[in-house]
């Protein structure tokens, strides 16, 4: 079996992410993978949108099959789901047991609309990060945003900035999410000794508490402790000011407080050629860092660096991690 075979989310079907693997495909630059869909679903797509696929079906797991799997053909497991909203959950959960199992090595997620989600299928959906976190049985997981400039991730995901304040207060929350990075940049993307610059959660880093009293009742006190255990890592700096090129030059990764602080200057410097990426599980999970882009379907102008990226990225560390396994 190709160790190196990828199970592709469908994501939501009417955004921008199919649209993209099928032309990436097409044009020969991507291969050994297998989507994970309702094939009746994605055949009425495919009819919808006149597109035509040497599609080939899987739906056993069984590695015997798995080792057909090849450039020649399309490749779809095929999954129960009544409508796309079902589709685009249980695409989730099948992809997870695939890899589960050892049938595949990775799992790419195609941009969904959580909203959608979170209204049709699950009310306690927050998004992918959170959603894997929990399947895979881990209290702390990171999401990481990657790219060749630069690389940025956030201590707390998906919450109101209404809650940020009270999930750095939590015990050890901040120097565990920390260590966890770390050991992240180390194996899977062979950092020796990575060099780490902290944001503070208020306007120029609290102000010596003068605006907010975060940065020195719960994040320096964090840092001294993981600088005593020989953790390179500076801050807390004033997130405006943070992203200058010198630094960008100086430090291996970004760590922000909360999701926007860090999105929003990761997305303008990569341009939006970053990819999304889940660490501390125990398989490689990665997602472009786009969103559905549904004003994009069908005008040929979306970009396809950060889905082609995600596989570049994902086979990336599935070969650093088998050099240490």
């Amino acid at each position: 079996m190709n160790k190196k075979i990828i199970a592709v989310t469908i994501g939501d079907i009417n955004g921008i992410g199919i649209e993209i693997l099928i032309k990436l495909w097409k044009s020969k630059r991507i291969n050994n993978f297998i989507l994970v869909t309702n094939n009746k679903l994605f055949n009425k797509y495919l009819i919808k949108k006149k597109i035509k696929l040497p599609i080939k079906t899987f739906n056993k797991y069984e590695k015997g099959d798995f080792i057909k799997i090849n450039i020649k053909n399309f490749s779809i497991f095929d999954i129960n789901a009544k409508n796309n909203y079902d589709n685009t959950y249980n695409s989730l959960l099948e992809s997870y047991k695939l890899n589960n199992k050892k049938l595949c090595q990775g799992i790419i997620t195609l941009p969904l609309n959580k909203s959608i989600i979170s209204r049709k299928v699950n009310n306690n959906f927050l998004g992918q990060t959170e959603f894997f976190e929990k399947l895979n049985n881990k209290k702390f997981a990171n999401m990481i945003f990657y790219s060749k400039k630069l690389i940025v991730s956030p201590l707390t995901t998906h919450i109101s900035i209404n809650n940020i304040s009270n999930k750095l207060k939590k015990k050890n929350f901040i120097s565990n999410k920390i260590k966890k990075l770390i050991s992240t940049l180390k194996n899977d993307f062979s950092i020796k000794n990575p060099k780490i610059a902290l944001a503070g959660l208020n306007p120029h880093a609290g102000e010596n508490g003068i605006i907010g009293y975060e940065e020195n009742k719960y994040i320096i006190p964090a840092l001294k402790k993981l600088k005593k255990e020989k953790i390179f890592i500076d801050g807390p700096y004033s997130a405006d000011s943070l992203f200058i090129k010198k630094n960008i030059k100086h430090y291996d990764c970004f760590i922000c407080c909360y999701h926007d602080q860090a999105l929003i200057p990761f997305k303008i410097i990569s341009e939006f050629n970053g990819v999304n990426y889940t660490g501390s599980l125990d398989f490689v999970r990665v997602s472009p860092s786009h969103g559905t882009a549904y004003d994009l379907v069908g005008s040929n102008i979306a970009k396809t660096n950060s889905l082609l990226y995600c596989f570049k990225l994902a086979n990336k560390i599935i070969m650093n991690r088998s050099k240490i396994a």
